[in-house]
């Protein structure tokens, strides 16, 4: 149920009563009106001691079948009950005046009612070709002070949207709100902004919905949500106000061309809505999805969804918790997934600047300034019990993750500076029917299973124009490791430009100041030995003292017989002679660094070991 149709009960409940307590007979019957762009009408008024009293102000009275069309709205109630009402009859009858120029906002602020009671109320929208209705049972409207709504609870409610092709069903439980601010919601749908930095105001304190089902007739799509809360939402007017802006993307939703105006138009609106609210916190839990295909169907459920806002203090974050997916042929689990310190803020600036510009003049570099801040994605116990098709074959597939990690932020540009990207744990039992080469060959050389795990991480540090190659590192259980680490300077800003030739010169002038290796040997090289011995008809210990020595030939005819050739590669044949693990360092003998372009383009590897203090040892 959408914040505006419930907003819309509420203010329904408090407008309905001011036609009729413009008339004083005991009973009256079928009220009407008409200001052009809002309609109401009332079957009846009924109240206790409906005379001189009441003309002054009525405790008590309740209308009967109450019908309220705004736009493309019709909100209807069978019976509205009033009591405590301590609002003048003249601030009641202004609420909804067809000739008050006076804001819907300041009218609102001068209603306060104890209690409004609506044993049923319906809301039928049409959007286009589609129609939704809505039915809200028992609603209980309490405290509303100055057009401030304490606090709202519907009993049930139940949704149809039906279209040209497919029926969708919601249904909900019990519905609660609190500290629902009406002149705030009012002021939002009605007000223009100003300007784009206009400060929040609050429009809800928090919310909580019971028991969500919805089901589409078409797709066969039917799921349920135990609970769906939040709190905290906040906004502010738009350009075109609220009302306006979402007249805009329901217009453009359903042209079938846009011109370049249209797009230009478009992508204001986005802009502007899209920094014209914020949420301080949603969740949704004991989630449940089932879907029917030809095939069979599928299950889905997931623990818990929630999403928490970003201010000055903390981060944005998004995260779920316990994901299952099944169906006759697979099992997924998830044990959690988050994504945090993202932000659309690029994003939304970068459409601001826009300035008329369509779809079509929007150029890369541009597309580029839209890109948003991804954040930290973790994703932890992945596990997936399979079969996939591999060249009209069914291959079982079973596999595990410990963990996941991407880190891409802090941009220049749209280009990340810190990245981060780790894999922990990549278990995986190998098909031994598989025709990839790569599968084949860890077959071949007599794993079962593999358990391997990743890391890369860089950053760009601007107070030294320097790129850290922090890790890069891979790690194989019964096979070894391999660690990467470095730094590259004279890397500044440039490299970022949005210009490709200037960030090209950048690359080019940037030069390398450091390498170290590692090479850490845990069973692949005896396993490819053994491998490698019985195709060649020989012993493994015999072929590797075959390939030491060969080591100590082959390497110095490439890089050269100097000291430091020499120094690697005698550490190369110590390792293959004896594999366990080998350390490489190398750094520039110029203290700048070496440059890229000009190993690039020097002639061959011995070139580029003379600029270079190699050292090497294998344990």
């Amino acid at each position: 149920m959408g914040l505006r149709n419930r907003a819309g009960i509420c203010a329904l409940a408090l407008v309905a009563g001011s036609a009729a307590l413009q008339f004083e007979p005991a009973v009256l019957r079928d009220l009407v009106i008409d200001n052009g762009s809002q309609r109401i009408t009332i079957g009846a008024v009924r109240a206790p001691l409906w005379s001189a009293a009441f003309a002054q102000s009525a405790d008590s009275f309740s209308l009967d079948n109450v019908s309220f069309t705004f736009g493309s709205t019709t909100y209807e109630a069978k019976r509205i009950e009033f009591s405590g009402t301590s609002s003048s009859r003249a601030d009641i009858e202004a609420l909804f005046s067809s000739t008050s120029t006076e804001a819907m906002e300041s009218r609102l602020k001068r209603i306060t009612v104890k209690q409004i009671t609506i044993p049923e109320a319906r809301v039928k929208q049409t959007v286009g070709k589609q129609t939704q209705t809505t039915t809200y049972r028992n609603a209980t409207l309490s405290d509303i002070s100055q057009g401030r709504i304490a606090s709202a609870l519907i009993e049930t409610s139940a949704t149809e949207t039906s279209g040209a092709k497919n029926n969708v069903l919601i249904s909900t439980g019990r519905t609660s709100m609190s500290e629902l601010d009406l002149p705030a919601l009012a002021r939002l749908y009605e007000t223009k902004a100003d300007s784009t930095s206009a400060p929040f105001i609050r429009v809800y304190g928090a919310f909580a919905i019971d028991n969500m089902e919805f089901a589409d007739n078409e797709t066969g799509v039917a799921f349920k949500i135990a609970r769906f809360g939040g709190r905290d939402f906040q906004g502010r007017p738009t350009k075109d106000s609220w009302h306006g802006s979402i007249g805009i993307f329901t217009e453009m939703a359903y042209r079938q061309d846009h011109s370049s105006e249209d797009q230009a138009r478009l992508l204001s609106a986005i802009a502007d809505f899209l920094d014209a609210f914020q949420i301080g916190f949603m969740e949704a839990s004991g989630i449940e999805a089932t879907a029917k295909g030809k095939d069979g169907s599928g299950l889905t459920r997931i623990n818990r969804i929630a999403y928490t806002g970003g201010t000055d203090a903390q981060p944005a974050d998004v995260r779920w918790e316990g994901f299952e997916f099944s169906d006759k042929d697979n099992r997924v689990k998830i044990d959690g997934f988050s994504l945090t310190g993202f932000s659309f803020r690029q994003t939304i600036d970068g459409l601001r600047t826009l300035q008329g510009k369509s779809f079509d003049d929007i150029d890369p570099a541009v597309v580029r300034s839209l890109v948003p801040t991804l954040g930290t994605l973790r994703l932890s116990g992945f596990s997936i019990d399979g079969s996939s098709d591999d060249e009209g074959k069914k291959v079982k597939i079973q596999a595990g993750l410990k963990g996941f990690e991407l880190t891409a932020d802090k941009p220049v540009n749209a280009i990340p500076t810190n990245i981060r990207i780790g894999l922990q744990n990549l278990t995986m039992a190998l098909p031994s029917n598989s025709t990839d080469d790569g599968i084949k060959e860890l077959v071949a050389l007599g794993y079962k299973n593999v358990d391997v795990s990743l890391l890369a991480a860089a950053t760009w540090n601007e107070a030294t124009s320097e790129i850290a190659l922090n890790e890069v590192s891979f790690q194989g259980l019964d096979m070894g490791t391999i660690g990467l680490t470095g730094r590259i300077g004279n890397v500044g800003k440039d490299l970022f430009n949005a210009d490709t030739a200037i960030a090209t010169v950048a690359l080019v002038g940037a030069r390398a100041k450091a390498l170290d290796l590692t090479v850490e040997n845990k069973g692949l090289f005896e396993r490819y030995m053994a491998k490698s011995a019985k195709e060649q008809k020989t012993t493994p210990e015999s072929l590797r003292r075959t390939y030491a020595a060969a080591a100590a030939f082959v390497v110095p005819a490439m890089i050269g017989s100097s000291e430091q050739a020499r120094t690697l590669s005698q550490a190369i044949a110590r390792f293959i002679a004896k594999p366990s693990r080998l350390t490489v360092n190398a750094t520039p003998k110029d203290p700048s660094g070496l440059g890229i372009a000009e190993a690039v383009v020097l002639p061959d590897p011995k070139a580029i070991l003379d600029k270079l203090n190699v050292s090497a040892t294998a344990e």
